[in-house]
């Protein structure tokens, strides 16, 4: 399915989705694992996490690998189809 109109344009929910996966992708990245802790003290999220960090981390994985893998992705076609 193409999603780019005759002028070569991105379509908007693509680019949409682009940011969604994009912004999906860096709060679930392990690394942004105690600054997502620090953002969430206090609250009972932050709790569960610092309870829970290997399980955060085993959740978070491959979340962020997919989110990761499907921005790359969705910007490699954009890029495809501009050339």
């Amino acid at each position: 399915m193409e999603t780019t109109d005759t002028k070569g344009a991105t379509s908007p929910v693509r680019g949409a989705l682009t940011y969604f996966m994009g912004a999906l992708a860096f709060l679930t990245c392990p690394c942004h694992l105690p600054i997502l802790l620090l953002l969430l003290s206090g609250t009972a999220a932050g709790a569960f996490l610092s309870q829970n960090l290997g399980i955060a981390f085993l959740l978070l994985l491959p979340v962020f690998l997919l989110s990761a893998f499907a921005t790359w992705r969705l910007l490699d076609r954009s890029d495809r189809n501009t050339r």
